[in-house]
């Protein structure tokens, strides 16, 4: 990738990681529980966060980032500084000789701030003017008095649409404001606290968000779609590129995979259509003729001659040309594309078709079912597992490691080649087990 695409590509990067998920989310924790508009809950999730010594793992984290940001208010007249953080003290529900405040925080008789919080509810009768006039947080043993009257502060949390509060003292600071700087904590300290903690601290941004009505959702879609404009010609550049690398790549892995497996040749065979790969293969239990189905059909099939053949003739089958019986390896390009490009892995199963002929596909599928134990003995020590279902009778994923080799393809093939060598190649127990539970089924249970 060249070095002006990888820059451009890192600034779409790093926009689209601040941005909140495009869709909507599941129910919040406190939505699912129907306490999604309780005041009370809000309270104690804040002040978990804020109190340094609960049991989060965030320390003082948090609590200096909302300290630090109402500082930076103009309208906040609080100035914080570092100094004070191992003094900070918080409490919640602080008697007074007048009313209780939501939340008190202090640090020894420097300063103090008084919270009171709202969520839907409006202020009580005079509720602020009464905070502001009582003389001590008797709850917590604070005399107003001892504090310089610069270092008393009080803040109304609530909405942004909420009615400004009675008393002047009290600055009005909005959820929403809240939600914004937990959001900017978040992102600024990605994975360097505990998971849990960061998603419930995820969780109670959600909450705020989707509870106070928030278009975050349609902003962040408009400005998804800004940046999608922005960069069109470096996205469509990309797209278009990968696309053909695709196509080219549909009808070619096939001739990849052969010359990425030892002991492999590809070969002319005149019962297999041009387009397709015929490939001779150096197994541990013999050498076969393979056919691995490159091109544009979404059924890459790879499969040995004798698992594929006409059953009213003793012929190589090359497509779906019936009667037929139809048992071997499959990989979907298309139906598995997201798998394998975002996720980096490889879906393979090992198939018995079902639209070739209905006797072979029920009793073979039987045979199978009752050979459940010879066919785990077998699988042991590999990526495959038993579905138990009909057609794909064996599952297994493997990663693309894209890190270790050149490009995505090359990646692909490697995982490719992993699976055909353990199901198959250096599998001569499984092998031998299909052959004999195929010819048994041909043998015994279709007539055509």
């Amino acid at each position: 990738m060249s070095r002006s695409i990888a820059t451009e590509l890192t600034k779409i990067q790093r926009r689209l990681a601040a941005l909140p998920e495009a869709e909507e989310p599941p129910p919040t924790t406190l939505q699912v529980l129907g306490r999604s508009t309780q005041e009370r809950d809000w309270q104690q999730f804040l002040v978990h966060f804020l109190t340094p010594d609960a049991s989060h793992g965030l320390d003082h984290a948090v609590l200096e980032h909302v300290l630090a940001a109402l500082s930076a208010r103009d309208d906040s007249g609080y100035a914080f500084s570092r100094f004070d953080i191992d003094e900070i003290q918080i409490a919640q529900e602080v008697p007074t000789s007048d009313g209780v405040p939501d939340v008190v925080m202090w640090a020894s008789d420097e300063w103090f701030i008084c919270w009171e919080l709202k969520v839907h509810a409006s202020e009580g009768e005079d509720q602020t003017d009464r905070y502001v006039g009582v003389d001590s947080f008797d709850g917590i043993g604070l005399d107003k008095a001892d504090v310089p009257t610069d270092g008393q502060h009080y803040v109304f949390l609530a909405p942004e649409s909420a009615s400004s509060p009675a008393a002047d003292e009290f600055v009005h600071i909005s959820w929403e404001w809240l939600a914004a700087e937990l959001q900017s904590f978040l992102m600024e300290s990605y994975d360097e606290y505990p998971a849990r903690t960061t998603a419930q601290l995820k969780d109670f941004v959600d909450t705020i968000r989707s509870e106070l009505t928030m278009t975050e959702y349609q902003e962040n879609q408009q400005e998804m779609v800004e940046l999608y404009v922005e960069n069109y010609g470096v996205i469509s550049d990309l797209e278009e590129a990968f696309e053909e690398e695709w196509s080219e790549f549909e009808s070619t892995w096939g001739d990849r995979l052969a010359q990425s497996l030892a002991g492999a040749e590809r070969t002319e065979d005149t019962e297999v259509p041009a387009e397709y790969a015929a490939v001779q293969i150096e197994m541990e239990s013999g050498e076969r003729r393979w056919t691995f189905r490159q091109g544009k059909s979404d059924w890459s099939w790879l499969f040995p001659r004798e698992w594929w053949t006409k059953l009213d003739e003793d012929l190589a089958v090359s497509d779906a040309t019936k009667p037929n019986a139809r048992v071997g390896l499959v990989h979907r390009l298309d139906r598995h594309q997201t798998e394998a490009v975002r996720d980096h892995t490889l879906v393979v199963h090992l198939r018995n078709a079902p639209s070739g002929h209905d006797s072979f596909y029920d009793n073979f599928a039987a045979r199978f079912s009752d050979a459940r134990t010879e066919i785990e003995e077998a699988i042991d020590g590999t990526k495959f597992t038993i579905t138990g279902n009909k057609s794909n009778l064996l599952r297994a994923e493997y990663p693309i490691n894209v890190d270790a080799h050149d490009d995505f393809f090359d990646a692909y093939v490697e995982a490719l080649a992993q699976a055909i060598r353990e199901a198959t190649i250096e599998n001569p127990e499984l092998v031998e087990k299909i052959d004999r539970l195929y010819e048994t089924t041909v043998a015994e249970d279709v007539s055509v």
